[in-house]
């Protein structure tokens, strides 16, 4: 999402829905399941402040288990088959990040998706949204502070995706045969999983 689009949404009362690491989270690399890659400037929380918006983290799991990565963005571009073409049609692309969001994802962002292959059976999926965190138009101009919220929503992820990943594990119907049994057997009833804030 473009900044001047998240200006006008914001601006008219809509919510947004952002994902601040964008292509560089979206295709990640082998290994990186569930790693963040923001960029080091807090703009997203200067613009939400500048209209009092409150910024609710959010955190899921199991689309990074559903999928392997057979050959990640770098290793496409790499193939001695098709990686000549991929470059030049890599640098033909436009830039997602521009000015001081480009700084730390420069080289690294590419457009060039992950060859993947879908797990089967399909995994559960989970969600969990943070506590919100509201912000004030008098903060927006004030680079520390705005800082700080963004490192606060930031590490509010990381801890929900933490959490997600530790409470999995006492899902008794985290796998496919036994939600499946369940679910046919009490048609129409979803198979239930752990009890959230539970510790």
């Amino acid at each position: 999402m473009s900044g001047l689009n998240m200006h006008r949404l914001l601006s008219n009362g809509e919510a947004v829905l952002l994902f601040p690491g964008g292509v560089r989270e979206a295709y990640r690399r082998k290994g990186e399941n569930y790693k963040l890659f923001w960029p080091d400037q807090s703009e997203f929380v200067r613009m939400a402040a500048r209209f009092g918006a409150t910024i609710v983290p959010f955190a899921a799991i199991g689309v990074d288990d559903g999928l392997e990565i057979l050959l990640d963005s770098d290793e496409m571009k790499n193939s001695p088959f098709f990686g000549d073409r991929l470059r030049k049609q890599e640098a033909n692309m436009p830039q997602a990040r521009r000015g001081l969001a480009a700084d730390k994802f420069g080289e690294e962002e590419s457009f060039i998706s992950p060859f993947v292959a879908p797990k089967v059976p399909p995994n559960r999926l989970y969600f969990v949204f943070q506590r919100p965190i509201t912000t004030s138009p008098e903060d927006a101009n004030d680079r520390k502070k705005c800082d700080a919220v963004y490192k606060e929503v930031k590490t509010s992820v990381e801890d929900g995706l933490a959490y997600l990943l530790k409470k999995r594990e006492a899902d008794p119907f985290k796998d496919f045969p036994g939600r499946f049994a369940y679910e046919s057997l009490f048609r129409g009833r979803q198979a239930p999983t752990f009890p959230l804030n539970d510790e």
